[in-house]
């Protein structure tokens, strides 16, 4: 059996690690060309899809009341959120992206880094696991972009500001960075509920 308390408190201690890895370090290190900025925003772009992909797994194998958790969730990213006057959150993403002089059909025709690819390909097996497993690997992103738990700032606070310092563009036309740094405090939330309301699970081989 796991102990709910110290499962959460390690899955805060790997999001606080995360970002002192050397590749997110050199990455916050490293200045936002538009060269960069593009690049970067189209794999986002990709990174919002598979993101879909990933709770659909999670959710297909979770107990009902899990579903309706996950089915919430999604709902904003999906269809409507209404931090972002009813707009999906895969449209913000696109949206953004003309800021920074990327078209719709850019990112449709782009190709994706391997190390992307290959990192999308994971998180997709890691959806395959037990339920609890694919939920935990799905929310720990929700995780690392919590400044709630990541106090230095989460990963979505973090992007905003880079491109606000780098590229000079105003904070308030971020609007999908913008209402990331808001929704990820809450979308965190959700996996401490869920481990604590199916603390007695038990890991099968």
């Amino acid at each position: 059996m796991y102990k709910v308390d110290a499962l959460i408190e390690r899955i805060k201690t790997m999001a606080n690690e995360h970002h002192q890895t050397p590749e997110i370090r050199y990455l916050f290190a490293t200045r936002f060309t538009p060269a960069r900025a593009r690049a970067w925003t189209i794999h986002q772009a990709y990174f919002v899809r598979n993101r879909r992909d990933c709770w659909a797994l999670a959710m297909g194998q979770a107990p009902l009341d899990v579903k309706r958790e996950i089915w919430l969730h999604e709902k904003e990213e999906l269809i409507s959120d209404p931090r972002a006057a009813g707009e999906d959150h895969y449209t913000l993403t696109t949206k953004e992206a003309k800021l920074l002089g990327v078209s719709e059909a850019d990112i449709d025709q782009a190709e994706l880094h391997p190390f992307v690819a290959a990192a999308f390909e994971a998180w997709l097996h890691l959806g395959k696991k037990t339920w609890l497993e694919s939920f935990v690997a799905v929310s720990m992103v929700e995780a690392i972009n919590s400044n709630t738990i990541v106090p230095t700032g989460g990963f979505s606070y973090r992007a905003r500001e880079r491109l606000v310092s780098d590229l000079g563009i105003a904070r308030e036309s971020l609007t999908n960075r913008n209402v990331h740094v808001e929704a990820d405090q809450e979308h965190a939330l959700l996996l401490e509920t869920i481990l604590r309301r199916h603390g007695g699970w038990r890991r099968q081989n």
